[in-house]
């Protein structure tokens, strides 16, 4: 069994002895898979050697199809989710360019026919917004460098007119859709911050909720996994806050530390009464002793804001770049890199399992993990969609 150690850059021996008993037993025991040991050396907690991958092979990756998207504007994001046509549920696709988004139905060739196409005058798509457990509804955030607006795409229920719902202005900040038909949203005016639910009900209307904000602007947010009603989001002083959704109350603030700066949190779980977080760390140093950090897994003891690093996902040796943005989804984990490139990492491995560098001299823009199946997502600026099945 690998052997890992908890890597919390701050944490020393006497802070260490600090934690209860309950909570070194409860560090002990990170991953089912994978056990954690502490090892310490000279006063600190450090990161044990990770074993090298022995296959970065991309056969790991298996394309199954591909579409490209006719429309002449650059392509900004995709996602996978269930359409409803003709009264068949079918696991669509979702394109995003800067001013039109398209929903696309699988074909029995393995090929994909545009359906429905939503159309934007003014202001370009930065993102989409998918619903987790709803049918026939998908949300975009519009913008230039920043989100001004948040809409809701659908059509009518005969199926043949596209429409669109503007849900939310302003300055905003952070988007994201939960489980049970809900989306919230972060907003900053000159004088206070606004996080707000909303709810999107059968028939169409929505019901709104606000979170009591934190003073800090909240950048993300990750619905927490194995606790119903909670909330927790990243903020730009490096710290994550949690809320109950069910009486909207802020319980917690709980500082991450300074070694990586503006870490964006991508999955959050809940096991045996700690948090388990999945970061990214976008302005991490290219060049460390353990390689390049991408992905960082910490948890934390909400009951006392105490955190400890768990494990660093980290490029193999040779491989260059940053975090430029990603997804995760239950323990696979996948960025596209500043080179133009695509990693995925086993979350439970702890090591990189495959490589997708760029095809026909064209960088990858964007990847998503479908939320309709085991699929792998990526695109490129000039509308080509590739889909891939991870063996």
């Amino acid at each position: 069994m690998e052997t890992l150690s908890l890597s919390p850059p701050t944490l020393d021996m006497a802070q260490w002895k600090d934690y209860t008993c309950r909570e070194q037993m409860i560090y002990k025991r990170i991953l089912p898979t994978v056990s954690v040991a502490l090892m310490v050396r000279k006063g600190r907690t450090e990161l044990a050697d990770v074993p090298a991958c022995d296959s970065l092979n991309p056969g790991h990756l298996q394309l199954v199809s591909k579409l490209k998207n006719p429309s002449g504007s650059c392509s900004v994001d995709v996602s996978a989710m269930w359409w409803e046509i003709a009264g068949v549920k079918e696991p669509c696709i979702i394109t995003a360019c800067e001013y039109a988004v398209s929903l696309w139905k699988p074909l029995d060739t393995g090929q994909w026919e545009k359906m429905y196409s939503w159309h934007f005058a003014e202001v370009p798509v930065l993102q989409i917004v998918p619903m987790p457990d709803v049918c026939n509804l998908v949300c975009v955030a519009l913008g230039n460098l920043e989100i001004r607006e948040i809409r809701a795409l659908l059509c009518s229920s005969d199926g043949g007119c596209e429409k669109q719902v503007l849900l939310r202005t302003g300055n905003i900040h952070a988007v994201l859709g939960l489980t049970k038909r809900r989306l919230v949203s972060s907003s900053r005016t000159l004088c206070d911050q606004q996080v707000e639910i909303m709810t999107f009900a059968e028939g169409g209307s929505e019901e709104k909720q606000f979170l009591m904000p934190p003073e800090e602007t909240v950048l993300t947010f990750a619905e927490v996994q194995g606790t119903q009603e909670a909330l927790l989001g990243t903020t730009i002083m490096n710290n994550i806050v949690i809320w109950n959704l069910k009486t909207g109350q802020l319980l917690k603030k709980m500082h991450i530390g300074d070694s990586y700066q503006a870490s964006v949190c991508h999955k959050a779980y809940s096991e045996m009464g700690l948090l388990f977080v999945v970061l990214s760390h976008p302005c991490a140093k290219e060049r460390e002793p353990s390689g390049s950090p991408v992905f960082q897994l910490i948890a934390i003891n909400p009951k006392t804001a105490r955190s400890v690093g768990v494990m660093l996902y980290c490029l193999p040796q040779g491989q260059a770049g940053r975090f430029l943005e990603g997804d995760v989804k239950d323990h696979f984990a996948a960025a596209v890199l500043t080179s133009g490139t695509i990693a995925i990492w086993d979350l439970l491995l702890g090591h990189c399992t495959a490589l997708l560098p760029p095809i026909s001299d064209q960088n990858w823009s964007f990847v998503k993990w479908s939320g309709t199946d085991s699929h792998l997502l990526a695109g490129q600026k000039d509308g080509n969609i590739f889909v891939y099945l991870i063996s």
